[in-house]
C-alpha cells in the first residue's frame, strides 16, 4: 500500500474518486490545486457543488451511465474575476473485489494554457495577413500624405508673411504627423515579433520603469516588490518585454488620474508548471518533478482605479478599441502580441471601484532554448 501511495502522490495529473452516492473517497495533491476554488474535501458530497461546477455535474451524471465516455473537457469558473479555466479528463470505473462497479475515477489536467497557446497560434496567422493587407494600405495612404506634406512646405514658403495661413499649415502638418504615428502604430502591431532573446536583470528593469512612470506621474505613486532575494534574470526580449510591462504600468497610473491621485504597484514572483505553484511550497510531488516543469516568471501591475467596466472588458485587446481620448487602441493589443510571442499569458482581475491587476506569466526560459 506505501508504494501504490507514492506512485498516486508523483502522478502528474489530477485524480478525483467519488463513490455512487457521489461522496469523494479520494483526490491527490494536483486535484486538490486544480479544484482548489470550489473543492470538496474527502467525505463531501459532490451534489452540493455540481449546480456551479460542470466538472463535478458531469461526474455525478456518468454514475448513470453503463459505459464511460474516454476523453471529455470541462469549463470551471476562475477565480475573482480571472479567465474561465478548462480541464480535461477520463473517466474509468472504480470496483471492487467483485468486480462491482462502485464508484468512479476521474484522471484531469488543467488544459487552459493548451487552450491559450492555440487561441494565440491563431492569433499569429491572423495578424500575418493583416501585416500584409496593412502594408499596402500604408504604402498607399503614405504616398498622397508625402504629397500634402511637400505642398505645405511650398505654400509655408509662398504665404510666410501670412499668420492666418501659417497657422492652418501648422495645423494641417501637426495632423499630418498623427497620421504617420497611427501608421507607425499599426505596422509594429501587424509586423510579427521577432524577438532577440537573452537573459536580462528583471528586477532592474522594474525599478526603472516604477522610477520613470512616476516622474511622469508625480500624484500616483508606482513602486516595485518582491520576496525574491537577489536579482530576477529571465530570457526575454529586453526592450519588447520593457515595453510591454511599461504599457500596462502607464495604463495604470493614468486609471488613477481621475481620481487625482493613486498607487500603482508592481510585484514579481516565481512558480513551477502550470498549476501555478510557488517554488517556496513544500509540496512532494512539486519536488519530484522539479526537473521535468518549466519555471515561470509572474509580473503583477496592480492599481487602485476605478476598475474596468465588464461591458468593455472582452474587447481590451480588440485592435482600435479604446476609451481614451486621443488613443489609438493598440497598446493593449501590442503588450498581447509581445507577451505571446514569449510564449506567456496575459491575465486580468477587474473589479469597479476596486482597480485593475494585469498579470503577465512567461516562462524564465524560452522553449527554444
Amino acid at each position: 500500500m506505501g508504494l501504490e501511495t507514492e506512485i498516486l502522490k508523483c502522478f502528474r495529473a489530477g485524480i478525483l474518486v467519488i463513490d455512487m452516492s457521489g461522496v469523494v473517497v479520494y483526490r491527490n495533491e494536483i486535484a486538490k490545486k486544480i479544484l482548489s476554488i470550489d473543492l470538496v474535501d474527502v467525505g463531501g458530497n459532490l451534489r452540493y457543488s455540481s449546480a456551479k461546477n460542470a466538472f463535478y455535474r458531469m461526474l455525478l451524471e456518468s454514475l448513470e451511465l453503463k459505459y464511460l465516455p474516454s476523453r471529455m473537457e470541462a469549463v470551471l469558473p476562475g477565480k475573482e474575476g480571472r479567465t474561465n479555466r478548462m480541464i480535461g479528463f477520463t473517466l474509468a470505473e472504480f470496483k471492487d473485489v467483485d468486480n462491482t462497479r462502485t464508484g468512479i475515477c476521474a484522471f484531469f489536467k488543467d488544459l487552459t494554457h493548451v487552450e491559450m497557446a492555440e487561441e494565440n497560434r491563431d492569433l499569429d496567422a491572423r495578424l500575418r495577413l493583416l501585416g500584409q493587407m496593412a502594408a499596402g494600405l500604408a504604402h498607399e495612404i503614405r504616398n498622397p500624405i508625402t504629397s500634402i506634406g511637400v505642398h505645405c512646405g511650398l505654400l509655408r514658403l509662398r504665404h510666410k508673411e501670412d499668420p492666418k495661413a501659417i497657422s492652418s499649415l501648422s495645423h494641417i502638418e501637426s495632423e499630418i504627423g498623427k497620421i504617420e504615428s497611427i501608421i507607425k502604430e499599426c505596422l509594429n502591431f501587424v509586423r510579427p515579433a521577432e524577438l532577440n532573446l537573452s537573459l536580462r536583470p528583471i528586477r532592474q528593469m522594474l525599478e526603472q520603469i516604477a522610477e520613470e512612470v512616476t516622474k511622469i506621474y508625480p500624484k500616483v505613486k508606482v513602486s516595485f516588490q518582491t520576496e525574491i532575494e537577489g536579482d530576477i534574470i529571465a530570457e526575454v526580449d529586453d526592450l519588447m518585454f520593457e515595453q510591454a510591462i511599461r504599457n500596462i504600468v502607464m495604463n495604470g497610473a493614468q486609471a488613477c488620474l481621475p481620481e487625482g491621485e493613486g498607487n500603482v504597484l508592481i510585484s514579481a514572483r516565481l512558480s513551477k508548471g502550470f498549476w501555478d505553484l510557488d517554488l517556496t511550497e513544500k509540496d512532494s510531488t512539486a519536488q519530484n518533478h522539479s526537473d521535468e516543469r518549466e519555471y515561470f516568471l509572474s509580473v503583477s501591475i496592480k492599481d487602485d482605479g476605478p476598475g474596468i467596466p465588464e461591458n468593455i472588458r472582452d474587447k481590451l485587446f480588440v485592435p482600435f478599441f479604446t476609451t481614451k481620448k486621443g488613443g489609438t487602441g493598440i497598446g493593449l493589443s501590442i503588450v498581447q502580441k509581445i507577451v505571446s510571442a514569449h510564449k506567456g499569458v496575459l491575465d486580468i482581475i477587474s473589479e469597479e471601484g476596486q482597480g485593475t491587476e494585469f498579470i503577465v506569466k512567461i516562462p524564465m526560459r524560452s522553449a527554444n532554448a
